[in-house]
């Protein structure tokens, strides 16, 4: 299969640039992009009463970094091929720690963290329709998401993965095949590693997916395997209606299920999350429900990927104990009324307990995101504040990293240019 695909990506990108190359005899049509953008974070962490998000034991992170990057996208040439490029660098402006280590760049000997550089995508891109069918497929190192897996794209430079992506859709329907082969994370400057799990190497990881969308009803599933490592199983039901002019609800209901792939182990745990959203104009409200059973629910393929799991009850922590149930409630408003469009602000509070492995166990946390996207002289510039007051507790040797109490402070200012 894996052969197959690749052959069949190969053929569609050949005949692609061949029906380019008889068409640019007549003319080449493209609309190349090149834009630059400067980024520029500032963390502050603070562990409360002698723990940290990491572990046990006092915990303070202060990081301030900057990267300048650059993505370059040839757009379709002919409406048929095009290429993206993004390079970029990272380095730290002030980072002090006194356990753990840097997030945005890598620790460095002396723990002030040092610069990174290097390219994170470099992939070709098809695409095509044929009697209302859409074809479309990709090669090469590039920011990935799907439903079960995401390249991280929370620090100054974004995960990558090198693989392809094949995907076709027909009338609101999409089916899709993605494979990885190799990753870069988050603050490394490889183009890629290998994939590895507990320490082994993994040969690939596939996900095959497919949705679907009519008149407010939208399903997904999707299969993942990293061989030799983890199955994961997802499907997702939403619909989605109108009350009257001014406000509608939205309603989906998610499950997942991990499974261990390794020979000889029976580890498994599955979870099921609901949630219902009233808008009313730029406002809403949200409430989700996550129950997790069998197992604590790790939604990681490979190592160090710092997964997707797919429920509302993924926000700071990970509401996934065995057997934990889990309640958020959420709030949001985009001031275009008031005549700040670019400003919006979102609120939730969350808490879980009855965790079967830990006695007298429960948590919650309340956060805030707030940002504002500047026009006019200043289009291109933005600012966003992330604030989070976690707290958690219970009796137990194991996950010290969820049993934390924390307050977070992240502030991002990110601006970006176009050369053309």
């Amino acid at each position: 299969m894996k052969t197959l695909a690749k052959s069949a990506l190969g053929v569609a990108v050949a005949t692609a640039v061949a029906a380019t190359s008889v068409q640019a005899s007549e003319a080449v049509t493209m609309d190349p992009s090149l834009t630059f953008t400067y980024k520029n974070f500032y963390w502050k962490e603070d562990g409360k009463n002698g723990s940290g998000h990491v572990g046990d034991g006092d915990y303070d992170r202060k990081e301030w970094v900057h990267g300048l990057i650059a993505d370059f996208d040839t757009g379709y040439v002919n409406d048929l091929v095009g290429a993206v490029v993004t390079a970029g660098y990272a380095g730290p402006l002030s980072i002090k720690k006194e356990y753990g280590t840097a997030s945005n760049v890598p620790g460095g000997s002396d723990g002030k963290g040092d610069g990174i550089s290097g390219f994170q995508q470099a992939y070709l891109k098809t695409k095509t329709t044929f009697s209302g069918v859409e074809l479309a497929g990709t090669v090469g190192v590039k920011k990935r998401s799907t439903e079960t897996y995401s390249d991280s794209g929370s620090r100054v430079l974004a995960a990558s993965s090198t693989g392809y992506d094949l995907s076709v859709g027909f009338e609101g329907a999409n089916a899709y095949i993605t494979e990885i082969t190799s990753v870069s994370e988050r603050n490394a400057s490889t183009l890629n590693g290998d994939l590895s799990g507990n320490g082994d190497k993994v040969d690939y990881l596939r996900i095959l997916g497919a949705n679907y969308s009519y008149e407010g009803l939208d399903l997904a599933a999707e299969y993942g395997n990293s061989k030799g490592l983890v199955k994961q199983t997802f499907l997702k039901a939403g619909y989605g209606f109108e009350l009257d002019d001014m406000s509608s609800v939205d309603l989906d209901v998610r499950y997942g299920k991990a499974k261990s792939d390794e020979s000889g182990n029976d580890a498994k745990a599955k979870y099921y999350n609901l949630n219902a959203t009233y808008n009313y104009g730029n406002a809403y409200v949200g409430l989700g429900y996550n129950k997790t059973k069998d197992g604590d629910y790790n939604s990681d393929y490979i190592d160090g990927e710092h997964g997707k799991f797919n429920s509302s009850l993924s926000l700071w922590a990970d509401y996934a104990e065995e057997g934990e149930k889990a309640y958020v409630v959420s709030a949001g408003y985009n001031f275009a009324d008031q005549g700040l469009s670019g400003l919006t602000l979102d609120v939730w509070y969350a808490k879980g307990d009855d965790a079967d492995e830990i006695e007298d166990f429960k948590r919650r946390e309340y956060g805030s995101y707030v940002s504002y996207a500047f026009d006019g002289s200043l289009e291109g510039l933005s600012l966003a504040w992330l604030y989070t007051n976690y707290r958690a507790q219970g009796d137990t040797s194991e996950s010290l990293g969820d049993l934390s109490n924390q307050d977070v402070n992240r502030l991002y200012l990110t601006y970006s240019v176009a050369a053309f």
